[in-house]
């Protein structure tokens, strides 16, 4: 709604003379008077906006919607959950390190057991050749070492123990060699 108000102006002597209804303008006389009259006037806006949604009277009565209730619950529980986690997670790290770093400064009550060592001679047709071998250590590498000193190619050359062929994946301590023993190198033709 809105609200117009309009002013009375009177000159002269006259009593103004007032329409409630309608606005005028009188002239009577050239200078004894002029009338002006107006009227509030009401004018009713148009109401373009819907009218609310009308809530039924049990709805008002139960305060919150049950679902979204049961939401906020689950997500305070989630919350709840991840935040358990996360301090779960941070102590275990922490454990974690503190046992490493406990470890790292920890002096070992015992030396580790030394591997035991051997030394074998190589015989070819020439010379004989000393080498120092640890006794889990395979014979590939031991082979492989005299064909370099020698310049000649592993795969032509035959190592034998006690008159048998040696097999390059075995070790000492598994055909039973003690120091000073002798394996016998031949070329193959």
């Amino acid at each position: 709604m809105k609200n117009s108000s309009h002013c009375l102006i009177t000159i002269g002597f006259s009593p103004p003379i007032s329409s409630p209804s309608t606005t005028k303008v009188e002239k009577v006389d050239k200078d004894k008077l002029v009338l002006l009259d107006c009227e509030e006037e009401e004018e009713e806006e148009e109401d373009w906006l819907p009218p609310p949604p009308e809530v039924p009277a049990d709805l008002l009565k139960l305060g919150e919607d049950s679902t979204i209730k049961t939401l906020r619950l689950q997500r305070l529980e989630l919350v709840s959950t991840i935040t358990q986690h996360v301090d779960d997670t941070r102590k275990e790290i922490s454990n974690s390190l503190n046992s490493v770093v406990e470890k790292a400064f920890q002096v070992p009550a015992e030396p580790p057991s030394e591997r035991a060592k051997i030394v074998i001679s190589i015989q070819d047709k020439d010379d004989l050749k000393l080498f120092r071998v640890y006794m889990d250590e395979k014979f590939e590498q031991l082979f492989s070492k005299y064909a370099n000193k020698m310049k000649i190619d592993a795969q032509n050359l035959v190592f034998c123990f006690d008159g048998d062929k040696i097999n390059p994946s075995a070790t000492p301590e598994s055909l039973g060699m003690e120091d000073d023993d002798i394996i016998e190198v031949h070329v193959k033709s």
